[in-house]
C-alpha cells in the first residue's frame, strides 16, 4: 500500500524533520524548566511537610 502523503515519497523515507526535532528539543527545555520550578517551589514552600528541614 503506498503512503498517503506524497512528501514521503520525494523525501524519500520516515525520517523526523528537523523543524520536528527542533521543536522537541524547545519543548523538551521548557518542560525540564516546568519541573525543576515546582520542585523547588515545593521544598521552599514546604508543600510536603518534612520533618527534617534543610538549613
Amino acid at each position: 500500500m503506498d503512503a498517503l502523503d506524497p512528501l514521503s515519497q520525494v523525501a524519500g523515507g520516515n525520517s523526523p524533520s528537523p523543524l520536528l526535532l527542533i521543536m522537541g528539543c524547545i519543548g523538551a527545555f521548557f518542560a525540564g524548566a516546568l519541573i525543576t520550578s515546582l520542585i523547588r517551589g515545593s521544598k521552599e514552600q514546604g508543600w510536603f511537610k518534612q520533618k527534617e528541614e534543610d538549613e
